[in-house]
């Protein structure tokens, strides 16, 4: 069960590393092993927003992220993009790189996340390497935020909506919770004792609200439950070579229960 704390490693680096991530397990909990297994990592201009929001939260003074054109087409986009490349930074839109740091100022701004992020002893993106003693599955994992004085680990959420309602479904549809469990998960292993998770929301439209939550004791422990279900679940396919989708030869569609008392 050995724990290495790397809070040098580029975010390449980490995803090099084939150890399974909490991406992977929300992939399988939520889709099937064949999907899992033949889903390709993407990046895209969403993607690159969430990204350029928590390199200016999280380390600010690094200057990662380059504002480019407007579009994302054509030789300036193209020649500013290489450029970009050659330093290891971010290029985004105008019009992107403006929205990411309005939605970083207001995480600022707000008293919870502004206590985060300023911690002195806060560590940005520090990666976890670990081994599962039951499965002995290898696992990685790089929270946004973690204060070893306080035990507390962070994570910064790009949504629609940062309402206790509309984020209560955000953790449901992008199964935040399971993401929470595996990462308390590979630091508990090594005896290091997590106090609280923290979601850090912030609204995409302005006026780009923040919000943070925790999830209860009773939802962290449902979904450790399905956490520990999935890494056995991901151990018996390697074992067997069996990443099926699990779904019967042929089965039968029923009529939706609302269509049911019109026949």
């Amino acid at each position: 069960m050995t724990l290495i704390l790397n809070d040098k490693m580029s975010n390449e680096e980490y995803h090099a590393h084939e150890n399974i991530s909490s991406s992977d397990l929300k992939a399988v909990a939520s889709s099937t092993l064949l999907h899992w297994k033949g889903k390709a990592r993407k990046e895209s201009a969403a993607f690159d927003l969430g990204t350029a929001v928590h390199a200016m939260c999280l380390e600010p003074e690094k200057d990662l992220i380059v504002c480019g054109p407007e579009t994302r087409r054509g030789k300036a986009w193209s020649e500013a993009k290489e450029d970009a490349e050659k330093q290891n930074k971010l290029l985004l839109t105008a019009s992107d790189y403006g929205l990411a740091c309005d939605m970083s100022e207001e995480c600022f701004y707000h008293d919870m996340g502004a206590k985060l992020l300023n911690n002195k002893d806060m560590i940005a993106e520090g990666s976890f390497l670990v081994t599962c003693p039951e499965t002995n599955l290898a696992l990685k994992t790089r929270p946004d935020g973690f204060i070893p004085s306080a035990g507390i680990l962070f994570d910064i959420k790009t949504c629609q909506d940062a309402s206790p309602r509309g984020f209560e479904k955000a953790v449901r549809a992008f199964r935040y919770d399971l993401q929470q469990s595996f990462y308390r998960y590979c630091l508990e292993l090594e005896g290091i004792k997590i106090n609280n998770f923290i979601f850090m929301a912030v609204e995409k439209e302005k006026p780009h609200a923040v919000a943070c939550y925790e999830l209860s004791n009773k939802y962290e422990k449902f979904a450790r439950q399905e956490m520990m279900q999935t890494l056995r679940k991901i151990k018996r396919a390697q074992e067997t070579d069996d990443f099926s989708t699990g779904w019967a030869d042929l089965d039968v569609i029923n009529i939706p229960p609302w269509l049911d008392g019109d026949i």
